[in-house]
């Protein structure tokens, strides 16, 4: 008798299908790193349909009795979500469908206990399945991520020698980046709210504050791998090429950040600080990660195609939709702060890097730090929202520099506090036309940097990201790396994301030829305006 026809493998084959599934219907924007090693989402899904498999066999007194309820299970449990729009659209309702499922599984119990003769032939018939299913889908994955390591072995000498170190500071290095803080000119210009009072308090306690400040991208991944790798993305419009929209490539570089090997070479140990958002989530080089919540977008994408949500929904829970959702978010920026706060305390050179999703919708915080309910996120104007959120996150960041500088001077952090890339023009979504007023909301950042040792100006009044190691390890550690030429670039669309179009000179933002003002543009909001209806609690998957 075939192997196939006595073990009952397809229980786990079909929990595999259900994960590696989902990775291939989004290879833009996932990586390997995404399934998770021997803690990740396709073991835990493997390991979940043999704890069934093995209660089953227990009660039926049979593996492949059993194994067939376990298949139902893992069936109704892993692919309803997937289905359910389909069944939504044909007019199933949800209950009904909860229903069926529930049939099938009582079905699956019939045969278990009915089939006599025939079991090998059904224990062979649901592994060939299930092992196609699997295999189906990795002709999908294989080939995909095969180009993927060719590309990037082809691209492997952009990176240039390893950088070498001719001394080394007794210094920790904090690299604060707050999601979507725009320049004091991007926040007035998009919500009518000037003078915003961080960059002055930042001044006074000993920062250089570059109002001119711009990214060198308009999005978190590639503004953030542009910094971290000290490089342009200009290789990815060859390969993967112009009319591309895999975003996978940019943030491949996230995975081994030059920034953090070279620290950690020199002796630093590497903290990551996450969120929720893949990229920056966890770092394989991070010698210690500290996140609140460990699930990754992808895992939410996961999640979303299995029955757990329509069980929340049954259960009177909106998780991803109303408050408790909410809460979790401020949860795990406070979390941050807090971790931020008592680093110093962490004997040894440490190099943190934190990503913190403030001011980026959803808002969830007033100024008291009190929670911002899912029917008032929906009915305040944006500038409101955003004003209070602006101003709870201002807080957090100066309870954290105070934490920071409060030890002996000579023992001072360099520290970078900087917004990735300004804010979207549509509450979370980014809506692109071709003004200047557009080009400077959204390339204008906050970027503000306590150096200690070093002369007023280090910085030049047009910086970009791309620059800002380049300058502060060669300042501190002797390397030579010199600037790279102070570039922002845009893209027509998110099918044409490496076709970079340089906007550098169309920029209204301070600095360059625009003077210390910049160019004065009519803002989009002001007091009293009124918000774009829809929600501000949609996960954009671009940043």
């Amino acid at each position: 008798m075939s192997i196939l026809a006595r073990v009952p493998l397809h229980p786990m084959l079909l929990a595999a299908f259900a994960v590696l599934s989902v990775y291939a219907g989004n290879l833009a924007e996932v990586l390997p790193i995404d399934l998770g090693g021997p803690t990740g989402p396709l073991v835990r899904a493997i390991v979940g349909a043999a704890a069934a498999l093995g209660v089953c066999a227990l009660l039926f007194r049979d593996w492949r009795r059993g194994a067939i309820v376990a298949t139902a299970l893992v069936a109704a449990f892993a692919l309803f979500g997937r289905l359910g729009s389909i069944l939504e659209g044909m007019g199933v309702s949800e209950l009904a469908q909860l229903l069926g499922w529930g049939v099938l599984v009582g079905v699956a119990v019939v045969l278990a206990v009915r089939l006599r003769g025939s079991l090998p032939t059904a224990t062979m018939a649901l592994n060939a399945f299930t092992l196609v299913l699997v295999g189906l889908t990795l002709l999908t994955i294989v080939p995909y991520e095969s180009s993927r390591v060719v590309a990037s072995a082809a691209s492997g000498g952009a990176a240039g020698s390893p950088i070498t170190a001719t001394r080394s500071p007794d210094r920790d290095i904090y690299l604060i980046v707050l999601d979507r803080y725009g320049s004091d000119w991007s926040i007035e210009h998009r919500f009518g709210i000037p003078g915003d009072a961080l960059p002055e308090w930042l001044a006074t306690q000993g920062f250089q504050v570059v109002p001119g400040a711009r990214a060198n991208y308009r999005a978190t991944d590639f503004s953030l791998s542009s910094m971290l790798s000290m490089r342009m993305l200009d290789e990815y419009s060859v390969t993967p090429g112009r009319d591309s929209g895999d975003r996978t490539y940019a943030r491949s570089r996230l995975e081994r950040p030059e920034v953090a090997a070279f620290l950690r070479d020199n002796g630093y140990t590497y903290y990551q600080m996450g969120s929720w958002y893949g990229p920056t989530q966890t770092n394989e080089l991070a010698d210690v990660t500290l996140t609140w919540n460990e699930d990754t977008e992808f895992e939410s994408v996961l999640r979303e195609s299995t029955i757990l949500p329509a069980i929340d929904r049954l259960m009177g829970r909106h998780e991803g939709e109303g408050d408790e959702y909410r809460d979790d978010a401020r949860a795990a920026v406070q979390f941050q702060f807090r971790q931020l706060q008592r680093l110093p305390s962490v004997p040894g050179r440490k190099f943190v890097f934190a990503h913190i999703l403030l001011p980026h919708p959803p808002y969830v915080f007033d100024a008291d730090g009190e929670m911002v309910v899912k029917a008032t996120a929906e009915t305040v104007p944006e500038r409101d929202l955003f004003q209070e959120q602006l101003a709870y996150t201002d807080s957090q960041v100066r309870a954290t520099v105070e934490a920071l500088l409060a030890g002996p001077d000579d023992q001072d952090p360099i520290v970078v506090v900087m917004g990735d890339e300004g804010p979207f023009l549509c509450r979370n979504v980014d809506c692109v036309d071709d003004t200047e007023r557009r080009l400077g909301i959204r390339f204008g950042a906050l970027a503000a940097y306590y150096l200690p040792e070093q002369a007023a100006g280090f910085f030049p009044d047009d910086h970009s990201h791309v620059n800002t190691f380049r300058r502060i390890l060669s300042a501190y550690f002797g390397a030579d790396l010199p600037p790279l030429a102070d570039r922002s670039y845009d893209w027509p669309d998110n099918d044409h994301i490496y076709d970079f179009i340089d906007v550098t000179d169309r920029l209204p933002l301070p600095g360059g030829g625009n003077g210390p003002e910049g160019v004065d543009l009519s803002p989009m909001e002001g007091p009293g305006s009124s918000a774009a209806p829809g929600t501000d609690l949609s996960l954009d998957g671009d940043e």
